[in-house]
């Protein structure tokens, strides 16, 4: 069995990794940095994880061609790799406290391209690999802005990323495919992104590990939730339209 990982890494995509990894996986780990790739592939071989690096860099559509073409059988692609914002110097990359208006139409471009547009060509170039059973995984994020929520390019992206995610669905669906496609939102995390930590906000940010093991055994279930974007508490949301709306 075989199991690839975007921002690998660090992170949630690391842990992620590692939960498969002990589970029986074999991991690619993708990332765009190789030195910080090769690294977490040492980390988890440490570890007794068959793991190999494979260059991903959503920004570079010949590099996930090139990886695809390395990629001969995959059972699980989990896309976690994505961006929260255009980098801006002096700001953290997922900057809770910037007003909507100062967003522009570069952050908003840069975003996207990532996380939807990148996202979208490495699946589209990876379906061929796909063995009759896989599972493709898009970890997203709530897409409804509230006073303390509202990254305008962050959640933008991913609601884009979110409509994929249904679409897709709909077609192996149409083509009577054993194939899935479904998102997880595993809820706030504490990583490099944002910079908190964990236990804040009440307890209610979590630590990486945890996020990872949640995200693995929603990956894992034996349940069909081809179409479903499931929380990290197992809810499934039914009112996607609902919430866009909000």
């Amino acid at each position: 069995m075989k199991a690839l990982v975007t921002g690998a890494n660090k992170g949630i995509g690391f842990e992620i990794a590692r939960s498969l990894g002990k589970r029986g996986y074999d991991i690619l780990v993708g990332a765009r940095d190789e030195a910080r790739g090769q690294a977490a592939v040492e980390k988890l071989a440490a570890e007794g994880i068959s793991a190999t690096f494979i260059k991903i860099d959503l920004n570079n559509l010949d590099s996930l061609h090139a990886a695809a073409k390395m990629v001969d059988s995959l059972d699980i692609l989990v896309n976690n790799a994505g961006i929260p914002d255009s980098v801006k110097p002096g700001r953290a990359a997922l900057d809770l406290a910037k007003r909507t208006f100062d967003y522009t139409t570069e952050d908003l471009r840069t975003t996207m391209e990532t996380n939807f547009l990148g996202t979208h060509e490495l699946i589209k170039s990876l379906l061929s690999s796909l063995t009759d059973n896989a599972k493709i995984v898009n970890i997203t994020v709530p897409i409804s802005p509230t006073d303390f929520w509202h990254p305008l390019a962050y959640i933008t992206s991913k609601a884009a990323l979110n409509v994929m995610t249904l679409t897709y669905a709909y077609e192996f669906e149409k083509m009577g495919s054993h194939r899935q496609i479904f998102g997880i939102m595993p809820g706030a995390v504490a990583t490099d992104l944002n910079g908190m930590e964990v236990g804040a906000h009440g307890g209610f940010v979590k630590s990486p590990e945890a996020a990872g093991q949640i995200s693995t055994d929603i990956i894992l279930s034996d349940k069909i939730q081809n179409g479903q974007i499931i929380q990290y508490d197992g809810k499934i949301v039914t009112d996607y339209e609902i919430q866009m709306r909000g």
